[in-house]
């Protein structure tokens, strides 16, 4: 097989300027720079082209697809990740098939497979370097819907004049959350193995492990609060905390997760080492979760101790809130590592909640850096504050005001299969291309789908100052409208039960078909219970037998009805069926 390209590349571009430029022709630019001539004049008709890329052109068949074509489809491929939609490797064969067809360009594609080959992915992926394969991680819709470009201003709208409060102190920006923890690692790292063994296995403490809660707490200066550990128990031991990180607390609760009165207790432990108070206030940052928001415990202890306490928007804590975006990863990364560490230094014993203190203690330490916090804070535009932080970021919120886009309503999943005749649940999607690109275009075969922003009708959580007066108000008039109705239950059970306790007492006797007596043809219908003035008067303060509540002290206007048997009132709201002709539950079973 001859060799190829042994001349010099620089000599190639001087003979090449020389020929273009007529200082000489072929025959002696051959002679003087040892060049071939073929060569040389295959080169110099190149005129569309500079030396530089002539010379240094890798020697290689053209792409399928025309350079145009490419762009957009890799414009397509990020538009589709960008929507929280990726293209997998199987769909970027299928879709550059289409569009090899739908163009009416030649191309060696399978006919049978109606996609393209790994080849032509693989000098596909070589042409394009900005595009690599990636693991996603699953992002729920309520996620995707919650961080909304509305949120995230309404956000940075009420944090903005808290931070002022406090003079942009980082020592006293707080960001508080839960994580939990288990006796099987949850991620484990890889090992050495034989080359091509299908099955490799490390061992682990169980198939599964009750859940322990983790509360952690961070500020924007790097300070960390010892945490609180929630174990799946009903009685603490202080065994559970051996080797736990200096200062923290135990509780218990049978689900293991966190619960209103163990939050308090946390908060009372955050004020013991912080030490806030009115003159000199912090900032506490937290989610939605109703043991910190729907806490009346948790409004008084902040308010009575300085802490301003703001909640972030629903579903954004995975990009707004600190713990989440820096510290939330290593810390379970590290608690997986010391978790195998012990399995390993501990051979024929299993991790149990009297490790669990040791083992957190050592991840914890590792995961506790300065650097860890600040960041955190910085990312999400915290602190320093930046309201603008999302606006650039590949991340950017949802806009509830966009309709440029296409949206899907119910689709869990998308396909890039070409459809003709089914009909789509999309809107129409704006053309990723020019107007004046000559192709049919990847998002022609297939729109772009976005996730539907959230509907404004729906009652949605939102930001908000937990401490603040209107919503402690708020959460003290849905506990009173809650305690009226679990006490008009209660009362509506006791009458039923007294009703069934009536019932039981009486004994009917059965009689025969055509059995009949003198005593059954003088029975006369009972007498209609006649209300007299005196009874009347009597009842001017009447008792509901339901609630035990008297007429005087109805201050909220409810309706009342009367017993048209026994002339007992009662409030419509006590009873099962207040019509007209009303009878109650005692007199109907009697």
């Amino acid at each position: 097989m001859p060799k190829r390209k042994l001349w010099d590349p620089q000599a190639m571009k001087k003979a090449i300027e020389a020929v273009r430029t007529k200082e000489m022709g072929y025959k002696k630019a051959v002679k003087l720079f040892n060049v071939p001539r073929a060569t040389l004049k295959d080169y110099v008709k190149k005129s569309d082209k500079s030396v530089d890329d002539i010379v240094s052109g890798k020697m290689e068949r053209k792409p399928i697809l025309p350079v145009e074509l490419e762009e957009e489809l890799v414009n397509y491929c990020l538009q589709m990740e960008k929507n929280y939609y990726g293209v997998a490797a199987s769909d970027l064969k299928r879709m550059a098939f289409q569009l090899a067809i739908r163009n009416n360009i030649p191309h060696p594609f399978s006919h049978t497979k109606k996609k393209a080959g790994k080849k032509w992915m693989k000098l596909f992926m070589a042409r394009h370097p900005n595009l690599s394969f990636r693991q996603p991680q699953s992002l729920s819709r309520a996620r995707v819907q919650g961080f909304t470009a509305e949120n995230v201003k309404s956000f940075f709208d009420i944090l903005k004049p808290e931070l002022e409060k406090i003079n942009f102190n980082p020592n006293k920006i707080f960001n508080v959350d839960e994580t939990g923890i288990s006796i099987v690692q949850h991620k484990v790292r890889k090992i050495l193995t034989a080359k091509g063994k299908k099955a490799v296995h490390k061992l682990s403490s169980a198939e599964r492990g009750a859940l322990i809660t983790i509360v952690t707490c961070m500020s924007a200066s790097g300070q960390f609060i010892p945490p609180l550990m929630v174990f799946p128990r009903k009685n603490m031991k202080a065994e559970l905390l051996d080797g736990a990180p200096p200062g923290t607390i135990g509780g218990c609760h049978p689900s293991g997760w966190i619960q209103p009165e163990l939050f308090t207790k946390w908060l009372r432990h955050f004020v013991s080492i912080v030490k806030p108070s009115k003159e000199d206030p912090v900032l506490l940052i937290l989610d939605g979760h109703y043991s910190h928001t729907r806490n009346l415990d948790v409004i008084d202890i902040g308010r009575d101790n300085g802490i301003s306490i703001v909640c972030l928007p629903p579903h954004s804590t995975n990009h707004m809130q600190p713990l989440d975006v820096s510290f939330m990863f290593p810390l379970k990364t590290f608690y997986a590592q010391e978790v195998e560490n012990w399995l390993t230094n501990h051979p024929g014993r299993i991790v149990t909640q009297y490790q669990l203190g040791e083992i957190f203690g050592k991840a914890y330490a590792k995961a506790c850096q300065i650097d860890t916090a600040v960041n955190g804070f910085r990312k999400t535009g915290i602190f320093p504050l930046n309201e603008n932080i999302f606006v650039d970021s590949p991340n950017a919120p949802l806009s509830t005001n966009s309709n440029s886009a296409t949206s899907i309503v119910n689709d869990s999943s998308v396909s890039l299969e070409p459809t003709t005749s089914r009909p789509r649940t999309l809107t129409a999607s704006p053309r990723l291309s020019t107007p004046s690109s000559p192709y049919i275009v990847p998002a022609d075969i297939q729109p772009v789908p976005v996730v539907e922003p959230p509907s404004t009708t729906t009652r949605r959580g939102k930001a908000m100052v937990v401490t603040a007066s209107p919503h402690k108000q708020e959460i003290i008039d849905a506990e009173k409208k809650k305690q009226q109705k679990d006490e008009r239950k209660a009362a509506k059970k006791r009458v039923r039960n007294l009703s069934k306790m009536t019932t039981g007492r009486k004994k009917t006797n059965k009689r025969r078909k055509n059995q009949s007596s003198d005593e059954d043809t003088s029975d006369e219908d009972p007498p209609i219970l006649v209300s007299t003035d005196e009874e009347d008067s009597d009842n001017d303060d009447a008792e509901c037998p339901v609630c035990q509540k008297r007429f005087s002290q109805d201050i909220h206007g409810e309706k009342w009805i009367r017993c048209t048997k026994c002339f007992q009132w009662m409030h419509e709201d006590c009873v099962d069926n207040p019509v007209v002709n009303f009878i109650c539950a005692i007199c109907f079973e009697n």
